[in-house]
């Protein structure tokens, strides 16, 4: 029986997913425990264990696939619903994520376990019913490494569809901002709850097309935006002063990234305060935003820092971040260290929480943290040459950010946090330009 749940996110989660996808990885989720069928309730938490199990595959622990948790159904089969072959065996909610609102009032998020049949296998006391009953493999969601597990995970909460005494492995996950009684019959209103999954999400939620990081280039003061993976422009304007700084973000929130200059912040530049200019759109024209942040050798990165949907800035201080989360003139709203003077900074949404986060370049090596505040790095790996001008973005759609570099014209991009070479080389610009990254996804 499929159960079909609608996602009644607000404005603001379906306006932020359009441009990066929602996903937290945390180092929860392992393998299952069984209970009897008259415990199924219980708190998420002590069904998964705090372990990396990659199924097998030969994924990194830092990859979603190894976090334990299981991966939405609309990423495995183009419906937030559970598919033909399983049942809503189970919920929990999770609380304070935002994306549930009712009158500006933050309400729950609601998870349902698709849960396989046993095809006739029994399951004793347990209500489990061994994974080789399951007509399933466990492995990576669509045996990629950057999708979380698929009919792996068996335990049951057992707050739906109690009238099916054996159960297999759990297929896929639903959400809604429903409570599940509502939606399905079946289901009781026992609760429980694992916050640690508030930020678990994905685009095909809310019916959103993953937004593709594309290469752009600024050539003297002309910006060409074009498109993943090379090919022609699909924009062309000029814009600021060849001495300027450049940069790209969604200074509004509207799923469309577009210029930003800095002046003040070139190499060499001597005394006085940044200036800020940032356009709303991808055209010549006035700024919609002027302000001052910074001095003279600090260096601009912008980034969404809150997980409010769109784009604030910051500044690199020889190994101290300055970090804004408004486009305003003032104060930084948070200050701490995380590399040293001369790294490369860098900002991504390295794990797919929708938070933009701090890394560092330093010679060969990329230091990437999952939290803005001090601390050691989350990820480090080697990738390309130390005189590669590093760029960022999400080159495969996956909600994930990863690095890459530009090198003589040459894009060299990478689809995960490890070595090895290039996942994707393509060609856009020149030796001499200055690249950028942006998106489009209105």
């Amino acid at each position: 029986m499929a159960t079909k749940l609608i996602d009644r996110a607000s404005n603001f989660l379906a306006r932020r997913t359009s441009r990066r996808g929602f996903l937290t990885k945390v180092a929860l989720v392992g393998s299952a425990i069984a209970v009897a069928p008259l415990r199924y309730a219980m708190r998420p938490q002590t069904a998964y264990a705090t372990v990396c199990s990659c199924s097998g595959s030969s994924c990194d622990c830092t990859d979603l696939c190894c976090d334990g948790y299981t991966e939405f159904c609309c990423t495995l089969h183009g419906s937030n619903t559970c598919p033909p072959g399983t049942i809503a065996a189970g919920w929990w909610k999770a609380d304070g994520s935002g994306f549930c609102r009712v009158d500006g009032v933050d309400q729950a998020r609601y998870y349902l376990d698709c849960n396989t049949g046993c095809n006739g296998c029994g399951c004793g006391s347990s209500g489990l019913c061994s994974n080789s009953c399951a007509s399933c493999a466990c492995e990576c969601g669509n045996r990629s490494c950057n999708n979380r597990k698929s009919c792996c995970n068996s335990f049951r909460y057992g707050q739906c569809n109690n009238q099916v005494r054996c159960v297999g492995p759990i297929v896929c996950r639903i959400i809604t901002c429903t409570p599940p009684w509502q939606l399905e019959a079946t289901c009781t209103t026992a609760s429980a709850t694992d916050n640690f999954t508030r930020f678990h999400n994905r685009p095909c939620l809310q019916g959103d097309i993953p937004m593709l990081a594309r290469a752009g280039v600024v050539r003297g003061t002309r910006w060409f935006l074009g498109q993943n993976g090379g090919g022609p422009s699909e924009a062309e304007f000029g814009y600021g002063q060849e001495e300027d700084v450049f940069v790209m973000g969604d200074w509004n929130g509207d799923g469309i990234m577009t210029p930003g200059v800095i002046r003040g912040a070139r190499f060499g530049a001597v005394g006085g305060p940044l200036t800020w200019m940032l356009k709303n759109s991808n055209e010549p024209g006035e700024p919609d935003f002027v302000f001052e942040f910074g001095e003279a050798g600090d260096i601009p990165v912008v980034g969404d820092w809150s997980g409010q949907g769109s784009d604030a800035i910051g500044l690199f201080r020889n190994g101290r971040w300055l970090l804004k989360t408004n486009l305003e003139t003032g104060p930084a709203d948070s200050e701490f260290i995380f590399g040293e003077p001369g790294d490369v900074p860098i900002v991504g949404d390295w794990n797919a929480d929708g938070i933009d986060t701090v890394g560092v370049k330093r010679g060969s090596e990329w230091r990437l943290r999952n939290s803005n505040n001090a601390g050691a790095p989350s990820v480090t790996f080697s990738y390309a040459g130390p005189d590669d001008v590093p760029v960022v973005g999400d080159w495969d759609g996956d909600g994930v950010d990863t690095v890459g570099v530009f090198r003589d014209g040459q894009w060299l991009v990478k689809n995960s946090h490890r070595g090895g070479n290039a996942d994707d080389i393509f060609n856009f610009g020149t030796e001499s330009d200055l690249p950028v990254v942006w998106g489009d996804n209105s």
